[in-house]
């Protein structure tokens, strides 16, 4: 090996080493005092851009976790609210049943009065951060009547519509034991049905029926028509018909496609956008303005609520509550050993049971004469006839059933009942949301800890690793050091070559 001054391959070689070295050394210092191996894109850029990725998820999921939270505590609210009402009404219940005897009604009418403003306190009350579902109408620090937030990254929502469990939303309103209900005749016996020639029954309520009243958020029109519907063979087109003439449409502008969904083929009536709830009920926006919310009743008969009128803040006004009473399963009786009587008992219970489920109270006597009670139904408004292409025919003396208005205790305790069940639905399906909700906040906490776990895994430094590194590295730091001193002093060497 030469000696030179001009070329110092041994310093290069240290001076290369030490750099090597340093740079190791302030890399695993970095690890030391952050905590991570991958501080940026430059330290392992695979490894940077997936954890970066997985950053931006966490930070998506705070946010949905943030709203899952929101909505908790709403559900939580209207639970508790609706408790409340349930409560009333069933003290209601208990003073209606065990002091109607010896106790004039003006009395029993003080009670009802209290037991209506307690309901009415215990709705509007129940709002959290201006949304309240028990309400039925915004307005007195209420924004909003339904929730809305976001359940996973992917900005899937949640919706929950929300209800009218105000005493007015409850069928409660003018209640007192003067209140009258609709009888209505349906034969003299059991084994006769006027259903067989009249399939559409059809109820209005007292804003509906006047000619003079003005529809209010708090006083609404309202519209019932039960269709006793043979779907095996009919299919929903009675139904529908009646949906788009609701709407201001023509018989045949409604379809259901093969999706269950309805699709419009109207142009006023035209379908803009659509939203599904967490119960599964679609709300359709029409290019008019108007709505149509697509539910199914406790037996699976599809419900359909044409909303047409609307107040200043949007609350629905004017509306009409279509129930199409699917009764394929009482005409098959005749092929499975049933008889004509039969059918025509099981007929009358589906379309009973269908309008229990939107709050009506109903019973029905030996007689076959059904009492009707609830949503404050206009009580000589009631009729059984038919539809023509969407129209319901308005009963004549030779065609359809009209009623007659009956009063009594039995009537107010039937209005109460229906009341109570419909607190029930409501409760039951509040519950069922703040369940989905509690799995959803449990899903969202164990993903987010899975994506930090995952971040960790690819950017976290093993501190333990790294501190015998550092170790190392100072004293390769200070043999470099050494080194390359003993060989920048090895040109000085070469003097000794030419001293005398």
């Amino acid at each position: 090996m030469s000696l030179s001054i001009n070329t110092n391959t041994a310093a290069m070689a240290a001076l290369q080493s030490l750099n090597q070295t340093t740079a190791d050394l302030t890399a695993t210092e970095n690890a030391v005092s952050t905590g991570k191996s991958v501080n940026t894109a430059s330290d392992n850029p695979a490894m940077y851009s997936i954890a970066q990725n997985m950053t931006a998820q966490l930070s998506t999921l705070s946010g949905v976790s943030t709203g899952l939270q929101f909505s908790a505590q709403v559900l939580n609210t209207a639970t508790t609210g609706l408790s409340s009402i349930a409560a009333s009404l069933q003290s209601l219940a208990t003073t209606l049943g065990t002091n109607t005897t010896g106790v004039d009604n003006s009395t029993l009418n003080a009670a009802i009065t209290q037991t209506l403003a307690s309901i009415d306190s215990a709705a509007s009350g129940s709002k959290f951060e201006g949304v309240n579902l028990l309400s039925g109408a915004t307005g007195n620090g209420t924004t909003y009547t339904s929730l809305s937030t976001a359940m996973d990254s992917q900005g899937t929502m949640f919706t929950q519509n929300g209800f009218n469990a105000t005493s007015a939303g409850l069928g409660l309103t003018n209640l007192s034991m003067d209140m009258s209900g609709s009888s209505l005749a349906l034969g003299s016996s059991t084994t006769d049905n006027a259903l067989a020639t009249n399939n559409v029954l059809q109820l209005k309520n007292t804003t509906a029926a006047s000619s003079t009243a003005t529809a209010t958020a708090a006083s609404p029109s309202v519209t019932y028509d039960f269709i006793a519907d043979d779907q095996s063979t009919a299919g929903q087109g009675t139904a529908l018909d009646m949906v788009s003439l609701a709407v201001g449409g023509t018989s045949g502008d409604f379809t259901l496609g093969t999706d269950g969904k309805l699709t419009s083929s109207g142009s006023t009536d035209a379908i803009v956008s659509q939203t599904t709830a967490s119960d599964g009920s679609i709300t359709y926006s029409l290019k008019n303005g108007e709505s149509i919310v697509q539910s199914t009743d406790g037996n699976g008969n599809s419900v359909y609520t044409a909303n047409t009128a609307f107040d200043a803040n949007g609350n629905v006004t004017t509306q009409s509550v279509i129930t199409d009473v699917n009764t394929s399963s009482a005409s098959s009786l005749s092929t499975t050993g049933g008889t004509s009587s039969a059918q025509s008992v099981e007929q009358v219970d589906l379309v009973t049971q269908a309008m229990e489920y939107q709050g009506f109270g109903v019973s029905r006597d030996s007689s076959n004469n059904l009492t009707i009670a609830g949503n404050s139904i206009d009580a000589t408004s009631t009729q059984l006839s038919t539809v023509s292409a969407g129209v319901f025919a308005t009963p004549t003396t030779t065609t359809g059933v009209t009623a007659t208005a009956v009063t009594g205790a039995s009537v107010v305790s039937a209005v109460v009942q229906a009341a109570i069940s419909s607190v029930t639905r409501m409760a039951s399906t509040i519950g069922y949301s703040s369940s989905t909700i509690s799995n959803l906040q449990t899903t969202t906490s164990s993903l987010s800890d899975a994506l930090t776990t995952g971040v960790g895994a690819l950017t976290d430094a093993d501190l333990a690793a790294e501190s015998a590194k550092l170790t190392s590295l100072q004293t390769k730091q200070q043999l470099a050091v050494q080194s390359l001193s003993i060989a920048n002093s090895q040109s000085s060497t070469l003097l000794s070559l030419f001293r005398g």
